[in-house]
């Protein structure tokens, strides 16, 4: 009955914020699940609040908006943060704090619900196109996993099933006692491993100052609650990357980072970084810190000054070595083919006037897709 109780909470406060008008549009989006991945020319994707997506197919030298909602901020059906990647097709989650939806494209153009529409979830309260609130999401192996507050959802043949895993009673005989999370992300460990990871905040009065770390290998259809050695002098959740073989995850300010090589289980450091306040990225096989000092780092340890244009904001790089820089407090998206010397204003956009919510975009991706 407390499990059902919780649920329903999550629920109904999952439609607090949804306009008659955010129906018409979500339900106006065409269904996906029959997606047809070829992964023959790279596109780099950004979006941010609204459903903002931002779309490049010539390596970052133009650029089209190929999807925008409506306006929104932190907290509501069009509050967009995240992108992923796999398999000839990009996904984006939509939605924190209202209904969340995920659109999807094997294109970058032609944006859809990546759900075909059959399968309902809990949340959804009858419609198919809702999804379990999303705070990240990660791809690998043709799996997309998402996650946010309580519940996973992964779908591994493009939006024509899903499973969802519910943490809710999950882990009752657990001698850490009651788990309280949410803001949870995930990251994809790689191939070799095929491991999904995800990190999110400890919301108890007691238990790791890191968080929590919870593993899937079954590709999201079940999860484990780690208890990760090696973490104990972190002092607070930052950002995790993996590079297909080694984690990173650094602390809530980025001064330090842990690695890890065997998917979360144990950890080493902490390794200062040399900077503050940073955002870090995938680029390559390396991990980016960028902010006011920028730095680099391959293996997690010691770290490198990267060049002093580097812009602040998150950075993905191309098969070609063509970097882009976005960031949530700037209307625009930079460019740089010279490993970060110079940058280069490519795409500007006006930003919504709202509240709540920086306008910028939040995360870049790069892939191939269908030409």
């Amino acid at each position: 009955m407390k499990m059902l109780l919780s649920l329903l909470l999550v629920v109904t406060a999952f439609a607090a914020n949804e306009s008659p008008d955010d129906v018409k549009i979500r339900e106006s989006i065409p269904l996906g699940g029959d997606f047809k991945p070829e992964p023959k020319v790279g596109a780099f994707v950004a979006v941010g609040h609204g459903a903002r997506i931002i779309v490049s197919k010539d390596d970052g030298k133009t650029w089209t908006q190929s999807f925008f909602a409506a306006p929104g901020a932190d907290h509501g059906p069009w509050a967009t943060k995240a992108v992923a990647y796999t398999g000839g097709v990009f996904v984006v989650p939509v939605g924190w704090g209202a209904a969340t939806i995920y659109l999807a494209s094997d294109n970058a153009m032609n944006w859809r619900h990546l759900t075909k529409g059959t399968a309902k979830l809990p949340e959804g309260k009858g419609d198919a196109r809702v999804m379990p609130g999303t705070w990240g999401i990660a791809g690998g192996k043709g799996t997309f996993v998402g996650s946010g507050y309580m519940t996973f959802c992964a779908t591994s043949d493009l939006g024509q099933s899903f499973s969802s895993f519910g943490m809710w009673g999950a882990f009752k005989d657990d001698p850490r006692g009651k788990l309280s999370t949410h803001h949870v992300g995930t990251v994809y460990c790689g191939d070799a491993s095929g491991r999904f990871l995800a990190l999110g905040d400890n919301r108890g009065d007691a238990g790791p100052r890191f968080g929590h770390l919870f593993a899937s290998d079954d590709l999201g259809k079940t999860w484990r609650w780690l208890a990760p050695k090696g973490l104990e002098a972190s002092t607070g959740r930052g950002e995790m990357q993996c590079n297909g073989r080694l984690l990173v995850m650094t602390d809530n300010d980025a001064a330090n980072a842990w690695t890890s090589t065997d998917g979360g289980e144990t950890w080493s450091g902490p390794h200062p970084t040399g900077t503050k306040r940073a955002t870090m990225s995938l680029v390559g096989q390396e991990f980016w810190l960028s902010g006011k000092v920028s730095r680099a780092s391959a293996d997690g340890k010691t770290w490198r000054d990267l060049p002093a244009a580097m812009p602040e904001g998150n950075v993905t790089a191309s098969d070609t070595g063509t970097l882009v820089c976005v960031d949530a407090k700037r209307s625009n998206i930079l460019r740089s083919t010279d490993g970060g010397k110079s940058w280069h204003e490519v795409f500007t956009f006006e930003m919504a006037n709202v509240s709540g919510g920086a306008q910028g975009l939040r995360a870049v991706a790069w892939g191939l897709v269908r030409p």
